[in-house]
């Protein structure tokens, strides 16, 4: 009878570490791959993106691995299965998701503006846009990042860069900008541009890039959970508003540079 007790208490102790045991595999080891950003993510280690990776990290039960590409290669990692998520992207809502090559998290990170920057005598609004949208061929001279050209449902050009874009707007060289609001207010300000005009385009979701199939929808539950956990406490927004923060209501026209 007593060698029947050890043999139970062993095939239980073996079943408790199976159990355990396939918990713990499950918790496997991801790559991110993040976009070079400059003064914002230029190594693995630094910059208010990565805190946001480490801050995941901890709350996921295995490790993340970190690591700075191009932006172009960093996305194709997702793609072509070098690394299990992507950063920064904000939810496209005009290409529809089933013809991109790669897949969004269903929870977001936060809210990223993107504002309108036109010239004071003649601001562009939301309205104006789609006023113009109803005339052929588009009236209007707008410009946004080369990355972002799809994301708009109207005519845009390709921008040379912010600062570019920005001063021919504040000349009168192109009827207006739309892009992120901190990377153009941190230009508007360091160059004191005095004609600009600055409202509101439109709110994006900060997500994280997975792919496509059942590989993205384990990798979504697993990263969507840490975000909700972290939302929970407050760091998640805490740490994101040190990227992007709420649309700020200011003119630089007014600010009598």
């Amino acid at each position: 009878m007593k060698r029947l007790w050890n043999w139970l208490c062993l095939f239980a102790a073996a079943g408790l570490f199976i159990v355990f045991g396939s918990g713990l595999a499950s918790a496997r080891d991801l790559k991110a791959s993040m976009a070079f950003l400059p003064d914002i993510l230029e190594t693995p280690d630094k910059g208010v993106f990565v805190d946001l990776v480490k801050a995941i990290d901890d709350v996921y039960e295995g490790n993340i691995e970190r690591n700075v590409y191009p932006f172009p290669r960093s996305i194709d990692n997702v793609i072509s299965g070098k690394a299990d998520f992507h950063l920064p992207m904000i939810r496209n809502k005009v290409v529809p998701l089933e013809s991109l090559p790669y897949a969004y998290t269903t929870e977001k990170m936060g809210d990223v503006c993107f504002v309108i920057y036109s010239h004071k005598d003649k601001p562009i609004t939301v309205e104006r846009i789609r006023e113009a949208q109803k005339t052929t061929p588009f009236p209007l001279n707008i410009e946004s990042g080369g990355g972002f050209l799809d994301y708009f449902d109207f005519p845009i050009s390709e921008s040379l860069g912010v600062e570019s874009s920005l001063q021919k707007v504040d000349l009168k060289r192109a009827d207006a900008f739309i892009f992120a609001q901190e990377e153009c207010d941190f230009v508007i300000k360091q160059l004191k541009l005095k004609n600009v005009h600055r409202e509101l385009y439109d709110k994006y979701d900060d997500v994280l890039v997975i792919p496509k199939g059942e590989k993205g929808i384990e990798i979504d539950k697993i990263l969507s959970g840490c975000l909700v956990k972290l939302r929970s406490t407050g760091r998640l927004q805490t740490l994101h508003k040190k990227v992007h923060v709420p649309y700020q209501e200011w003119q630089p026209h007014q600010m009598g540079w």
